[in-house]
């Protein structure tokens, strides 16, 4: 008899095993289990409406720095080579009269100078090629002018995404937006921008083709300001030669 009182207790308990009610509460409770164990970053992730609201700061951000005839801001550069670790950071400060005018002018290398004066840009870095000025033509300058080229009609020619992550920029809280270009041939494999709440750029980084990655840091920039009269003449300096896309091209260089 005891014998078969465990037979019959083998036989409920196997039931119970195989009962469907038992199975879908073990399922509830394994599912209950995983939402306590998920990351905080799952449960902070971005609702639609955040989304919206971080895309009509792009929008505003754009609208904004199309609509400003000037722009001064300060700036740190890191260039990050794909043959190289180690990076490569300059300063100095930026102005900018858009369409055709910009100058980069640094102090951290002393003296170098990238000029757009609307009728050529000058290339001219004593740090790395003492002796010598560049001369380019205008449209050479849509290289190094890279925040109008990140928001000039970014919904055409990039997609824009939000990174749904919490960042400061020189202590400060932004959003930070990814672009990918839409066509094949793009200045840019990927980029992202960083935007504070006052609609303006804190930093910006770019993947280029070859695989150089630059990221320029803003400082205190200010728009529709007024600038130097001389912001956008390039000075040859004295026996400094010029190198034109002629000489570029196999010609000769020349004194001014």
């Amino acid at each position: 008899m005891p014998s078969a009182r465990r037979e019959t207790a083998g036989v409920r308990q196997g039931r119970r095993a195989r009962d469907p009610w038992c199975g879908r509460l073990l399922l509830a409770l394994a599912c209950t289990l995983a939402a306590l164990a998920l990351p905080a970053a799952v449960a902070g992730a971005q609702t639609p409406r955040d989304t919206a609201a971080a895309m009509a700061l792009y929008r505003a951000a754009v609208a904004r720095f199309a609509g400003a005839r000037t722009m001064r801001a300060g700036f740190e550069q890191t260039l990050i080579s794909p043959v190289s670790t180690t990076p490569r950071t300059s300063r100095g400060e930026l102005m900018q009269r858009p369409p055709l005018r910009f100058a980069f002018r640094f102090t951290d290398p002393a003296g170098d100078a990238v000029v757009s004066d609307g009728e050529a840009l000058w290339v001219y870095l004593p740090s790395t090629a003492k002796g010598q000025v560049l001369k380019l033509p205008r449209e050479v300058g849509g290289a190094f002018d890279v925040v109008a080229r990140l928001l000039a009609n970014p919904g055409d020619r990039a997609q824009v995404r939000v990174i749904p992550e919490s960042e400061r920029v020189g202590g400060e809280a932004v959003t930070v937006f990814a672009l990918t270009p839409r066509a094949a041939g793009a200045p840019f494999e990927t980029a992202k921008v960083w935007i504070g709440a006052d609609q303006l750029v804190r930093q910006i980084e770019v993947v280029e083709p070859g695989g150089l990655r630059r990221r320029m840091r803003f400082i205190n920039m200010r728009l529709g300001v007024t600038l130097p009269k001389r912001a956008f003449v390039f000075d040859v300096p004295p026996g400094v030669r010029i190198v034109d896309q002629a000489a570029l091209m196999g010609g000769a260089a020349r004194r001014p």
